[in-house]
């Protein structure tokens, strides 16, 4: 993958990540405040519902590729990048960095749903910790 700034020119892709911005911005915090207060769903299904959204992203974004300027294709790249921060920046930054080497889309794929694993975990552990907190 190819880190230069020339891959975040256009419209598309300034499209993508505002669409993506406001579903972060204002989806994930709403969602957590119908989780907390008006549902009683464990941290499990929490953190599963989580796990299935991004991995289902990473998969459609080792489908489509990442040289796409279609928007709902950028739009479901951005989300899973923005899911799975920051072990997918820290592991990419890593390798260019240390590696001296640029990434393809598949080994992308696979340090996202690594990224994903790793904050399922942490979200279900801070969910059960809010969850004890409140009841």
């Amino acid at each position: 993958m190819n880190l230069s700034l020339a891959f975040f020119h256009g419209e598309q892709a300034l499209v993508a990540f505002i669409l993506v911005a406001v579903v972060v911005l204002f989806g994930v915090p709403l969602l957590g405040y119908v989780w907390l207060w008006h549902t009683k769903l464990s941290e499990r299904t929490l953190a599963l519902a989580y796990f299935i959204v991004t991995a289902s992203a990473c998969g459609v974004f080792a489908l489509g590729g990442l040289d796409s300027t279609y928007i709902p294709l950028l739009t479901v790249f951005y989300i899973a990048f923005i899911f799975t921060l920051p072990w997918n920046v820290i592991t990419i930054l890593a390798l260019y960095v240390f590696g001296n080497q640029y990434m393809g889309a598949n080994e992308v794929v696979v340090v996202m749903l690594m990224g994903a694993g790793i904050n399922t975990m942490l979200l279900y552990l801070l969910a059960k910790k809010i969850r004890g907190s409140v009841t």
